[in-house]
């Protein structure tokens, strides 16, 4: 009956257009009259932010109106901009007069996702939605600037009166506070805050657009791309009524509670698995800092690849005790500090770097040595201590498992190739903690006499005998090794008997590595096939990674030669020719013949005198030059520019002009104060 009183008259055709819905917006002007529109008013600039969609329009003012007061505008361009004696290169009202204005839009209050821009043509209704709807008001930002330029004098001013007096203010004390690591919670409350929201849509940089008007050909050209075309999608219409009803009433859908996730110190194997394998094993030594191979792969997925493996656990872990401790970068990535004395990352590396070399000379360590050395607070300490080792009653901090000699007697080649990071990282290290040359051969011979051990020794304490009391010195500070926390372990076992067996060690068939027991220090020689002679292929890819450093690094001491070839060797893969093993001799005989040359240099005062190696020939016009810079540091360790051009004048005939002597000595020297050049190498560059 309703239907009948309420006929249908006519029906429409409806198209949806999307050529310009991403860039559509409503501008709405609710302070400004209806009939008074800006369409004749002269646009001078527009700009939109797109991710906040916001926009801003700069008018001109008209200062000849008889409605303008021009003492108003001279005195508001006077403030912003200050007298014209002062003005400097950005000035807001280039004519004296407040002749512009700034339109800046506000978001509006109702959704915009509810409306669209309607065109109706030729019977056919076509819908372009909007993107945005805004509201544009007047920007009143000129009064922050003259708030910005009157603070700005006053605080010149007050440098300027402060300057001129003589005495000097005490010293005050400074309060140093060190921030906490963010966990997942504050991160997620700091991202959600107002002041980090408002710090990103800072961050937007205006997009500068081009202001049309109502008439011009581009407005009239963009207004026909809200018809339809043939190339729109309209499915949005094409629907059956069944899903038309569901699009308009969306069925009702129970909410889902997120199950809680898991704490940080429980890993997942079921999430673990769906990573790759290079994320697997980095999450579980990340989880557990120290693992054998063997449990890592029983925690891998059957079927991995041991090859894979191995690869993949040499770039997140080394090799201590012949199992795998996570790398300290990996634990301690930049810009975190310790939590409990708010130390860099980089003091925290640094200090459990030389823990772990430690645990490669020895099973045993002592938290007071290594306290000495790495200078970090003593729960630090602790703490890195606790990650890889537990306390032993009467020895210290032993390593928390048994040296894995099935995986060393196994890959013998990467046992070598780890020991020569570790050389390469403790030539780091002793420099960096300015270890004695005493302290280093002392850790080296009684790591030398690890592999010289004598029959087993079996030796008992008696039940009955009480510990000993701690000798004190008359500051109260104990003579004891160990710490307290190692004290009370060995108060706790002293009540029983005590038994110490010392095991022989084993020692590896052919790469002279010692497998029960710490990683001993390699010898520098080689163990080669055919009578001791260096087969081609090593002759080769020794001659051809020497000429990728030279090229590179042009020149560089023996220890950063080391190091080098340490990365080289763990970049390649297990079974490679580089694994047999290399010699120093070898190395610089391969830099010879790759067209390097050996140094015969001065070194300064108090630096540690080491095989220099540089490339003399790179096939230039400077080749012959580069042996005059050379042959000047054989009877000085510092040259001047000066002297190094005059010495070419004399030994060549030529004339080397300034900025060629500056680039070719920027390649192999280094500049300190006082105009002094150094050889690379020679002295820190920092």
């Amino acid at each position: 009956m309703a239907e009948e009183d309420d006929p249908v008259e006519h029906e429409i055709n409806v198209f949806l257009s999307k050529s310009l819905a991403e860039n559509l917006y409503l501008l709405q002007y609710p302070v400004r009259p209806a009939h008074m529109t800006y369409d004749h008013v002269k646009h001078l600039s527009a700009r939109v932010k797109p991710s906040q969609r916001k926009v801003e329009l700069e008018l001109h003012v008209n200062t000849s109106s008889a409605n303008y007061a021009h003492s108003k505008g001279e005195q508001i361009a006077l403030n912003v901009d200050g007298p014209a004696a002062s003005r400097g290169a950005d000035v807001t009202y280039t004519s004296g007069l407040m002749d512009r204005q700034v339109l800046t839009s506000v978001p509006s209050t109702s959704r915009t996702g509810r409306y669209a821009v309607g065109l109706l043509k030729e019977g056919e209704l076509h819908l372009t939605p909007l993107n945005a709807a805004v509201q544009m008001r007047p920007s009143f930002s000129y009064l922050d600037t003259v708030d910005t330029r009157v603070k700005t004098e006053q605080a010149a001013a007050d440098a300027g009166d402060s300057s001129q007096e003589e005495a000097e203010e005490d010293a005050k004390p400074i309060t140093v506070k060190f921030s906490r690591p963010e966990s997942d919670e504050a991160k997620a409350r700091r991202m959600a805050s107002y002041e980090f929201h408002r710090h990103k849509y800072d961050g937007e940089s205006w997009v500068p657009v081009e202001y049309h008007g109502l008439q011009d050909d581009m407005a009239v050209s963009e207004r026909m791309l809200l018809q339809a075309t043939q190339g729109d999608d309209l499915s949005e219409f094409q629907l059956f009524p069944r899903d038309y009803l569901a699009r308009l009433v969306p069925p009702h859908v129970e909410e889902r509670e997120e199950k809680p996730a898991m704490p940080s110190n429980i890993l997942s194997l079921s999430q673990l698995r769906t990573l790759p394998l290079a994320d697997q094993i980095k999450a579980l030594l990340t989880n557990v800092k120290v693992i054998r191979f063997s449990q890592l792969m029983a925690l891998l997925p059957q079927g991995t690849d041991t090859v894979s493996a191995l690869r993949s656990v040499q770039q997140v872990a080394v090799l201590v005790q012949g199992c795998w401790v996570v790398k300290s970068d990996i634990l301690y990535p930049k810009e975190v500090c310790s939590p409990h004395s708010g130390v860099s990352s980089e003091y925290l590396c640094r200090g459990r770097d030389y823990m772990m070399w430690k645990f490669t000379q020895s099973r045993h360590v002592i938290r007071k040595d290594i306290s000495s050395i790495v200078k970090l607070p003593a729960e630090d300490v602790k703490d890195i201590l606790e990650q890889m080792s537990k306390v032993k009653a009467s020895k210290g901090w032993e390593f928390l498992f048994d040296y894995d000699k099935e995986f060393t007697d196994k890959y013998c080649e990467i046992v070598q190739r780890q020991k020569m990071l570790w050389d390469a990282k403790y030539q780091s290290l002793s420099k960096q903690f300015k270890i004695p040359k005493e302290a280093e051969k002392k850790s080296k011979a009684g790591e030398q006499s690890v592999g010289h051990t004598d029959k087993p020794r079996r030796r008992r304490t008696s039940s009955k005998s009480s510990p000993s009391k701690r000798e004190r010195t008359l500051s109260g500070r104990s003579l004891s090794d160990h710490s307290d926390v190692e004290m009370e372990a060995a108060k706790n076992v002293a009540a029983g008997p005590v038994n110490i067996t010392v095991e022989p060690m084993e020692v590896c068939d052919s790469n002279h590595v010692i497998a029960n027991g710490p990683i001993a220090e390699l010898t520098n020689s080689v163990v080669v096939e055919n009578g001791g002679k260096c087969s081609s292929d090593l002759k080769q890819a020794l001659i051809a990674f020497s000429r990728d450093i030279l090229r590179d690094r042009l020149i560089f001491p023996l220890h950063e030669l080391k190091r080098l070839f340490a990365l080289k060797l763990q970049m390649c893969s297990p079974g490679h020719v580089l694994g047999c093993g290399v010699s120093d001799k070898q190395l610089e005989e391969s830099l010879i013949e790759a067209g390097g040359i050996r140094l015969n240099n001065q070194w300064p005062p108090n630096s540690t005198n080491e095989p220099l190696f540089a490339l003399l020939r790179k096939g230039d016009q400077y080749d012959t030059i580069r042996g005059v810079l050379f042959d000047l540091f054989r009877s000085s360790y510092q040259i001047r520019k000066e002297a190094f051009r005059k010495r070419i004048e004399e030994k060549t005939g030529q004339e080397l002009s300034d900025a060629d002597c500056k680039k070719l000595m920027r390649e192999y020297c280094v500049v300190k104060a006082g105009g002094w050049w150094y050889l690379k190498g020679t002295v820190s560059e920092s």
